[in-house]
């Protein structure tokens, strides 16, 4: 009889352990999925800002090519459901098999418990930014693990086990704010002259397409004034072992060269200027600014180049500094260059396909909008690289 009420308490024993077990097993998977490491939230937030400012930007530069005078609600909006969605989907898509973080959304402009995300003015002379506050031309972004949240994960059991677990602040929510200020990135400068009246922002002229002349070495006598440009390295003038084709081909971020002073030079040969084309018809090099039709045929290469006064015809192959006094939003509609491809020291050289360029050499442009330096409307000019500003 003894052995039988003992075997009977074993029985049970085990049936309580076994429960006991499974319930520590289901919470350790539960955990596992709610473990998200801070840098993890950090990235999440910064990337997610990145996405949301770059579906903003291309709303804007869609309504500057269809209709500017639209653009005045654009940047009125102070919703802007494209940028948030893709923001959200952003995270959404690096997340799929567990929704370990989450961004909330009601469209406001204030974080709140229901809200993790805003749109606002980003203000680049005082690096300081508003939520609502208008043009919109930046997005603030929270993250926050979804066992935080009420509806999402394990709730408020969720943060009790988290904080029990130890490993992580789990009141730790980073944000970011990411905006697309108007940069020059291109590694050429223009003369003043290419500036119609009739093309300054938010009007974009599409031109016959234009050749660009570097001097008169190239045109055989002086060119119009409007078609000439020069190379540069922008604010730094290539130095050591860094030199004009390395900075071409690294696809180094745009500068903040409007009123400020920057590096022209001639350059005798077209050694920049095969750089310049293996990185236009490098598909993986500034992507989100090339078009192409509808055979996949590249129609075009979207870049901000710095506008200077309008040197002599004839300069020197030396570096020569000239003041910005615009920025100009030109399209390059192609770059012919016979020859070797450039940017043969990255190992992704690219050269024009042989039926956009025929017997034709240079580069060609055919579409252009130029904003000055100190205008008003330059909060609104639309950068093409959205950067993480906080």
């Amino acid at each position: 009889m003894y052995d039988k009420e003992e075997k009977g308490m074993d029985t049970t024993y085990v049936g309580i352990m076994v429960v006991v077990f499974l319930v520590i097993a289901a919470l350790a998977v539960d955990i596992g999925y709610m473990y998200v490491s801070e840098d993890d939230m950090q990235n999440a937030a910064e990337t997610s800002a990145l996405a949301g400012a770059q579906a903003l930007k291309q709303r804007i530069q869609a309504q500057m090519k269809s209709d500017p005078n639209g653009l005045k609600d654009v940047f009125n909006d102070q919703v802007q459901a494209s940028a948030r969605s893709a923001a959200i989907d952003n995270v959404s898509g690096q997340h799929k098999a567990a929704a370990l973080i989450e961004i909330a959304n009601n469209n406001t402009n204030r974080l709140t418990t229901e809200n993790d995300m805003t749109v606002g003015f980003w203000n680049v002379s005082t690096h300081t930014y508003v939520p609502g506050g208008i043009p919109v031309n930046a997005i603030q972004v929270r993250t926050r693990r979804t066992a935080e949240s009420e509806s999402v994960g394990l709730g408020s059991m969720g943060s009790i086990l988290a904080i029990i677990s130890g490993p992580q602040k789990f009141n730790y929510t980073p944000e970011s704010i990411a905006a697309f200020p108007a940069q020059a990135g291109a590694n050429f400068a223009v003369c003043v002259d290419a500036c119609d009246r009739g093309c300054a922002y938010p009007n974009s002229c599409a031109i016959p397409e234009r050749k660009m002349i570097r001097d008169a070495w190239d045109a055989g006598k002086d060119p119009l004034a409007s078609n000439r440009y020069a190379y540069t390295s922008l604010l730094y003038p290539p130095a050591g072992d860094m030199n004009l084709s390395d900075q071409v081909c690294m696809d180094l971020p745009p500068q903040a060269a409007c009123g400020k002073h920057i590096f022209t030079i001639r350059d005798a040969g077209d050694n920049t200027l095969r750089d310049m084309a293996s990185m236009m018809y490098n598909p993986n090099v500034d992507k989100s600014n090339k078009e192409y039709d509808k055979a996949g045929k590249m129609a075009g290469w979207w870049v901000i180049a710095p506008v200077t006064d309008c040197p002599p015809a004839r300069q020197e192959n030396v570096y020569e500094q000239h003041r910005v006094i615009k920025y100009a939003l030109v399209r390059i509609s192609r770059i012919c260059v016979e020859g070797a491809s450039g940017c043969q020291q990255n190992g992704t050289s690219f050269k024009a396909p042989s039926a956009a360029c025929g017997p034709d050499s240079g580069l060609y442009i055919d579409h252009i909008s130029c904003i000055s330096c100190g205008s008003r409307s330059m909060p609104e000019f639309p950068g093409l690289r959205p950067v993480l500003v906080k």
